[in-house]
């Protein structure tokens, strides 16, 4: 298979990802390839979308909420690559495979798999009933999560299919805390969270990127983002890849 991406990890980046537990990679992904994904995404949310007012049923792979407006907002769809030809693409390429098999020190496979929106939608669904939240991703990690489905080491990796500003609620990351044990606090609809004594505002790196770049970080990494206040859309497709012989995984 062809592969959209080239390979552009080198020996320091591999260093710096071991320590800091984050890259960025720009301007990876060709313009066309991310208009498909962009054309997919918004096709594939569109349908969930109509399908769930169509039946007045909830979708269990869209996470969304109200806004304290009582507007719909989506986060995310998972998983998806079974219905975006084009995700498919993005995570069987091989050159984005030697990207993370070479972070990983082990062949990688898919485990996990998301569209993620931070958008909200002109629909109605006064049938649902949804928690009222606000926007923000709170800080957190997605390592024990992981853990406990089987996943002891993942990596993310995060496609731009849009700018990721500040103003659009771009990643933020706190460098370091993979290397580090969290303690999270359970909330009751956001799941775990980590808090501010453990990972101060002051210590977080907001990961600014074009469309086209890819983002990867260690799961055990501490991550967060604010409100897309942008007007514009925030789409990015979410990887995660474990070792496919974790008996053969280097310990970090």
């Amino acid at each position: 298979m062809a592969s959209p991406i080239a390979p552009a990890v080198s020996a320091q980046q591999i260093d710096r990802f071991a320590s800091h537990g984050y890259l960025v990679l720009p301007d990876l992904v060709p313009p066309a390839t991310i208009q498909k994904l962009r054309v997919e995404a918004d096709t594939l949310l569109r349908d969930r979308l109509a399908r769930m007012v169509a039946s007045r049923t909830l979708d269990p792979r869209v996470t969304w909420w109200r806004l304290a407006s009582g507007v719909p907002y989506v986060l995310k769809v998972k998983p998806v690559v079974d219905l975006s030809p084009a995700a498919t693409a993005m995570a069987d390429s091989l050159a984005l495979r030697g990207v993370v098999a070479d972070l990983l020190g082990a062949p990688p496979k898919l485990m996990d798999n998301k569209l993620m929106y931070k958008q909200t939608v002109d629909i109605t669904a006064g049938w649902a009933t949804l928690p009222v939240l606000g926007e923000e991703v709170r800080k957190h990690t997605d390592a024990a999560y992981y853990a406990t489905r089987g996943y002891p080491r993942v990596l993310t990796v995060a496609v731009c299919l849009d700018p990721c500003t500040e103003t659009a609620g771009a990643l933020r990351v706190w460098p370091g805390s993979h290397r580090h044990t969290i303690t999270m606090i359970p909330t009751a609809n956001q799941g775990p969270v980590v808090p501010d004594t453990a990972a101060p505002d002051e210590a977080a790196l907001t990961l600014v990127a074009e469309p086209g770049s890819v983002l990867v970080w260690d799961a055990a990494l501490v991550h967060a983002s604010g409100p897309n206040t942008s007007g514009r859309p925030r789409r990015l497709l979410v990887l995660g890849y474990s070792p496919a012989n974790p008996a053969n995984e280097e310990p970090r």
